[in-house]
């Protein structure tokens, strides 16, 4: 199945969480912030499975001057 993170198509399985795409994609668990539709996912939903066609948005806290 596809869905679409950041602009681009990514290929899942079927039974794919939001925090094992996060983890598939080598993003680290914690300075994240994950949009799912347009809709901000608390990490306490981060279970939720993808479906085809779901569009994620992920941000990535940076630290600097």
């Amino acid at each position: 199945m596809i869905v679409v993170v950041n602009e681009k198509e990514v290929e899942v399985g079927e039974h794919t969480t939001v925090a094992g795409l996060l983890d598939a994609l080598g993003l680290p668990d914690r300075g994240v912030a994950v949009a799912l539709d347009s809709s901000v996912l608390p990490r306490s939903a981060w279970a939720t499975t993808l479906f085809d066609g779901a569009r994620i948005e992920v941000v990535t806290a940076v630290q600097g001057g």
